[in-house]
């Protein structure tokens, strides 16, 4: 019984690394979404890129760090061929002040939508600079359309999606 028990546990943990590790570098492919003048230009690998097998129609969300000085551009991508583009939202944190039913004033922090690639032809990357360091979340919409390009997930409801980041000192400003 013993020997059952650690092989089916010993099972489960070959399969959760093998379906890891299918999409662990899917965001270093997403600069093929890039036109050649944008791949030209020198960007700095960000480590907190991110790569995960999701479901088709889930939703993904992610969140790194922004530092104040410089330059992102962030690049959203899946491995479907055919099908729908990737859609993705950028929020940030913002604090309201809010009113309860006694009429007293409480801090609440909520996310506002700060970008949706909806809203600008469903491009797949966005260049940005933040005014000082803050923490970012990502909303990627996994299509629900088409299949994986990887064979092991073709014919499954299952796909690797991609977040790049890359950063670059932003230019000096200024006298």
């Amino acid at each position: 019984m013993k020997k059952a028990i650690i092989l089916g546990a010993l099972l489960v943990v070959v399969v959760v690394l093998q379906a890891y590790s299918q999409c662990q570098k899917t965001h270093y492919f997403c600069t093929q979404s890039l036109t050649k003048e944008e791949q030209a230009e020198f960007w700095n690998l960000n480590n907190q890129s991110q790569s995960a097998m999701f479901a088709k129609g889930q939703v993904y969300e992610m969140s790194f760090i922004a530092y104040k000085g410089f330059d992102y551009r962030m690049t959203v991508c899946t491995d479907i061929v055919g099908g729908d583009k990737v859609q993705f939202e950028i929020l940030q944190d913002e604090v309201v002040r809010v009113k309860d039913e006694y009429g007293n004033t409480n801090i609440k922090k909520t996310k506002e939508s700060i970008y949706k690639n909806a809203d600008d032809g469903m491009k797949p990357s966005i260049n940005f600079t933040t005014d000082k360091t803050k923490k970012i979340y990502v909303k990627v919409n996994v299509p629900a359309a088409g299949a994986s390009k990887d064979k092991a997930l073709g014919k499954t409801d299952n796909v690797c999606v991609g977040v790049l980041i890359e950063h670059k000192e932003a230019a000096a400003l200024g006298f």
